[in-house]
């Protein structure tokens, strides 16, 4: 089992802020791929997805309760796709400041570095994605393992940590 690594969040100017994971898996590349691309293995840690792999082709992201609610689905485009190494597309949210997410696969001995990185974020949306990326990679982590967790209050238990770290990037503490 992975250590339960924090984000890191950093200023990208403009009033733009940016939050940086680095995870290593007991899990090969070819595993972290499957989890990142498979409809069925993105419902089980992120959300209900549609996904066509391929530079140009879209993806769908619908969290909450009604799959067809347009104010909690992100739309976005894939903007690089290497297999087994680079996912990246856009992140359009309702309300939200479009942003980019990226995901990069390295092999580490005999698991892998996942690398996930969420830029262009507003300064006031970045504690809830720190603490909503941090609890969706536990997820992928117990997913991987044949377990789950309540995403709800793991959200709720590291939201506070994420809070105060977007506080002391803006000199507020």
């Amino acid at each position: 089992m992975l250590a339960q690594t924090f984000g890191r969040l950093r200023e990208e100017g403009e009033g733009r802020r940016g939050i940086r994971f680095e995870r290593v898996y007991d899990y090969k590349p070819e595993e972290l791929w499957a989890a990142l691309t498979d409809p069925e293995q993105l419902r089980a840690w992120l959300a209900p997805t549609d996904i066509d792999l391929r530079v140009g082709g879209g993806i769908e992201v619908r969290f909450g309760d009604d799959p067809s609610d347009e104010k909690q689905m992100v739309h976005g485009v894939i903007r690089e796709l290497e297999p087994l190494r680079v996912l990246e597309y856009e992140w359009r949210f309702p309300g939200e400041d479009d942003s980019v997410v990226r995901f990069e696969l390295e092999p580490r001995g005999e698991g892998t570095l996942l690398v996930l990185d969420h830029r262009l974020l507003g300064s006031e949306t970045v504690p809830g994605y720190g603490a909503g990326w941090h609890a969706h990679l536990d997820a992928l982590e117990l997913m991987l393992a044949g377990r789950s967790q309540n995403w709800d209050e793991r959200f709720q238990e590291l939201r506070p940590a994420y809070a105060e770290q977007a506080r002391a990037l803006s000199g507020d503490l």
